[in-house]
């Protein structure tokens, strides 16, 4: 099976961006209020979810650049995993938009969100 020379460029930036996007969720992990603003503000679950959600993305962003130097599909415990990840970075990031919105109308002595 002949692969142009872009699908390799492609699975090698893939493989080694993997590892990058691991360490920036550990280091959030290990240094929480270094945490980016987009998952910032929320309960401190959230950023705990945030991190260990960049971790698993890391691993299977790594695993599918390994794939494509093979040669090979993706496993589906992959995909799965991936989708794990996104479950855990995507509503952390929505809830401490939430909970940012709520603090900023506190401090302007409006009403809350729930008020109606």
């Amino acid at each position: 099976m002949v692969e142009s020379v872009v699908d390799v460029v492609v699975d090698v930036v893939t493989l080694l961006m993997g590892p990058l996007i691991a360490w920036a969720g550990w280091n959030t992990w290990r240094r929480p209020d270094e945490i980016p603003h987009v998952a910032s503000g929320g309960p401190r679950w959230t950023q705990r979810c945030w991190s260990v959600g960049f971790v698993l993305l890391g691993g299977t962003v790594t695993a599918l650049g390994w794939f494509g130097l093979a040669g090979r599909e993706e496993v589906r415990p992959v995909g799965l995993v991936r989708l794990i990840a996104a479950g855990l970075i995507v509503p952390p990031m929505m809830v401490a938009a939430v909970s940012r919105a709520r603090k900023r109308r506190r401090s302007a002595g409006g009403p809350g969100l729930g008020s109606g």
